[in-house]
């Protein structure tokens, strides 16, 4: 055997490992309202362990290559979080009523600044920590002072800037959430550019002027026949009290354009971003490759959407399983080699639980 054959043999087999999604509308919908009507009588208490439960229950119906994921956050630790969430409400609406609201802004202005990070930080770190795959957990690596730099400092250049350094701002935030997530002891790496976040930015950008100044023209026309059909005053005539009739018969048309547009906009600006970050990481010799398209996502935000507002919400756990469904349809592991060997081998490797473990808090902010 030739020394060209034997690195052909010797070279490992890539295969695409598709992930399953087995949860159904109508189990997550038992779930979902025994959930709600529990947080109702115990005005929010049992929120936290209605967390655990979906989330266990999405978990453990989502497979790859057989095995699937698991959840072992704790009620408690979720409680705390969220504790913290609303004791820090109250404390707003109480400063609120004693100070003027310029003064209030001005002294929470550096809690945000600073707060936001390690809130990012410590949830990430819950996130990734509480969740499983073949009995290997995931990790998080992130510190503050990158959460810093990613989630405010490249902020606020981009405010600066008029937003032209969105794009970038928001590249610096996903690259420092994926190449400090861990599955074991390895940690991800992120391969998208920055160029691509700018590309599908800039046609966001496009296509909502675009709907803009179409939404403005309709708007224009429904004036000028609203005006000639009497429902609005001539121009120089005393004002008079608007037709309730002519108000709703003008939102009746304008409304589903707009919508029409909002729907377009957020179904390319998801696909494209979930495409861009979750399409750009990899884990050792493995990557993942993300296919979403906005049509079929704009079909599911509007169905989801009429299907919410004319069961008054009831439609909810169908509409979440959907769209889930539909991301992890098109979301699949290119494995290359045995992701068996790949697992032993992060198990057997050092620091797979992480000595970051005695500095977690154990709190989880609902990120």
């Amino acid at each position: 055997m030739s020394e060209a054959t034997e690195t052909v043999a010797a070279a490992p087999a890539t295969r695409e490992l598709p992930i399953e999604f087995r949860a159904t509308g109508g189990e997550y919908f038992r779930i979902w309202i025994v959930n709600l009507l529990l947080s109702i009588i115990t005005l929010g208490i049992y929120s936290a362990w209605a967390k655990v439960r979906r989330l266990r229950y999405f978990y453990g119906n989502t497979s790859l290559d057989g095995a699937s994921f698991e959840y072992h956050g704790r009620p408690i630790a979720i409680l705390k979080g969220r504790i913290i969430v609303v004791g820090s409400y109250l404390v707003y609406v109480t400063a609120a009523r004693l100070w003027p609201s310029i003064w209030l802004q001005l002294l929470l202005l550096p809690v945000v600044i600073f707060g936001v990070p390690w809130v990012v930080v410590r949830a990430r770190r819950f996130q990734m920590r509480m969740t499983s795959w073949r009995g290997l957990r995931f990790n998080f690596h992130g510190r503050y002072g990158g959460a810093m730099g990613a989630f405010v400092g490249w902020t606020v250049l981009a405010g600066l800037t008029l937003f032209i350094l969105y794009p970038m701002a928001l590249w610096k935030q996903v690259t420092f959430l994926a190449t400090n997530t861990a599955y074991g002891s390895e940690r991800f790496k992120f391969h998208t550019t920055v160029g691509r976040f700018y590309e599908f930015c800039l046609i966001a950008l496009g296509i909502s002027f675009g709907a803009g100044l179409i939404l403005a023209l309709l708007l224009g026309i429904v004036g000028v026949a609203a005006l000639f059909s009497g429902a609005l005053p001539a121009p120089g005539s005393p004002p008079a009290p608007p037709d309730p009739a002519a108000v709703l018969g003008l939102m009746a048309i304008v409304m589903p354009f707009y919508l029409a547009f909002f729907l377009l906009v957020n179904a390319y600006y998801r696909a494209s971003f979930l495409n861009a970050s979750i399409g750009g990481v990899s884990v050792g010799p493995h990557r993942i490759s993300s296919r979403l398209k906005f049509g079929p996502l704009l079909g599911i935000f509007f169905t989801n959407l009429l299907g919410i507002v004319f069961t008054l919400g009831l439609f909810y756990p169908w509409a979440k399983v959907r769209m889930l469904r539909y991301q992890l349809a098109n979301t699949s592991l290119i494995a290359t080699g045995d992701l068996g060997q790949f697992v032993a081998d992060q198990e057997a490797g050092p620091g797979a639980v992480g000595e970051e473990a005695a500095d977690f808090f154990d709190i989880d902010f609902g990120l």
